[in-house]
């Protein structure tokens, strides 16, 4: 398992750094409009409202779980998934860096990555499917979800790895809104797919990152099932 993670965190290290090192394309000026509340549905809106205002606060590994009452998310891993603890967490992350600076030529200074806090992650036991979940800084306020993908593809392509892209595409993902790119990348003779699926809330990045083959595509689509509504009662803070 270790050896295959191995294989697809220099990706997810070079995607979680887009904001940092890409120039993204020019911002949009759109004018936020604001949602008209609906009377019978005024208690739901300001409980949305006040998870939109809540500061951001790293969720929570268990041995059985994964919980965030900021993301209003939880991740409980399928039978054959396990989760990754803090510490296998960490180890992989360094590993991952040190590879990706080594494939792309990139130096990353220990500082590289102050923005971005690596919420969970947890594997099959034969390595795919594997997810994680990041939440990032954003460097630009107006930075739409679709720039920060199109300034992803500009790290994923300096990894000199081959990635190719879909169109972005919308998705619900434990009742939250999503926008969702598909790639696929041939690392060491294995075709690894993955979809990056990010939101953007308090002026973060949230993004799920799964990865998988294409005879592992039933229990990729289980992986990302498995993650649900925390607290059932509140409603989801809106997608910015």
């Amino acid at each position: 398992m270790r050896r295959k993670n191995s294989l697809i965190i220099p990706a997810v290290l070079a995607f979680s750094l887009c904001t940092v090192n890409a120039v993204p394309v020019l911002a949009e000026d759109a004018a936020q409009t604001e949602a008209e509340a609906d009377t019978a549905s005024d208690e739901a809106s300001d409980a949305a409202e006040d998870t939109a205002d809540t500061p951001y606060e790293k969720g929570t590994i268990t041995e059985t779980d994964y919980q965030s009452e900021w993301l209003n998310l939880k991740f409980t891993p399928p039978e054959t998934v396990v989760m990754n603890t803090e510490e296998e967490l960490e180890s992989v992350m360094r590993q991952g860096q040190s590879t990706l600076e080594e494939s792309s030529g990139m130096e990353l200074g220990e500082d590289a990555l102050s923005g971005t806090v690596y919420e969970m992650m947890a594997s099959s036991v034969s390595g795919f499917p594997n997810v994680s979940l990041v939440v990032e800084d954003a460097s630009l306020e107006n930075m739409t979800v679709d720039q920060y993908f199109l300034a992803a593809q500009q790290m994923l392509d300096a990894t000199q790895m081959g990635y190719t892209y879909s169109e972005v595409a919308d998705a619900q993902i434990g009742g939250q809104d999503f926008r969702v790119m598909e790639t696929s990348v041939t690392i060491n003779d294995y075709e690894v797919l993955q979809k990056y699926c990010t939101r953007k809330q308090g002026g973060k990045f949230v993004s799920i990152i799964l990865s998988y083959t294409a005879d592992t595509q039933t229990e990729a689509d289980e992986v990302l099932a498995a993650f649900t509504p925390l607290n059932a009662d509140t409603e989801a803070a809106p997608a910015e």
